[in-house]
């Protein structure tokens, strides 16, 4: 599971992230690296919500949080294992119309929010690449090692 309790620690690093022209905080949670993600104040139940993180000289990391009924909370990248296309077709919208599963704007393909597994569509079997999240007094943090890399660097 991604989510972080009161019992997780939280250490404010220097300034290493850029995003929008704001610089973002490098934070240690229960001692792994994390960044905030801007821009995503809450994520209720049976909702979802895309972000971007980058940092100078690195691409973007273009995802979203999405969480269940049950309150749990997963992330993904924003990417369709079988086209690569972004999976929202409106801002923040990723889910069906039931709210109970991802699904893809191109071709219809559905995902499980737990797990990220394609059970309808040309991808059957196939995953989303999930982001490890943390979640700490009504903030969302991103690991570090999930900023990627540009292959320029």
């Amino acid at each position: 599971m991604h989510l972080c309790f009161s019992s997780c620690s939280i250490r404010i690093k220097k300034h290493i992230f850029i995003n929008k022209g704001f610089s973002l905080k490098k934070v240690a949670i229960d001692g792994d690296d994390y960044i905030l993600i801007p821009d995503v104040d809450s994520v209720e139940p049976l909702t979802s919500k895309a972000f971007t993180v980058a940092r100078e000289k690195h691409a973007n990391t273009e995802g979203f949080l999405v969480r269940e009924e049950e309150d749990a909370l997963f992330a993904y990248t924003n990417s369709c294992p079988h086209t690569g296309a972004p999976l929202n077709w409106t801002p923040d919208q990723f889910l069906t119309t039931s709210r109970r599963y991802i699904q893809c704007s191109v071709h219809g393909a559905m995902f499980k929010m737990n797990d990220g597994e394609c059970f309808s569509g040309p991808c059957i079997g196939k995953f989303l690449k999930p982001l490890r999240v943390k979640e700490q007094g009504g903030k969302f943090y991103l690991a570090y090692s999930e900023v990627k890399k540009s292959p320029s660097v």
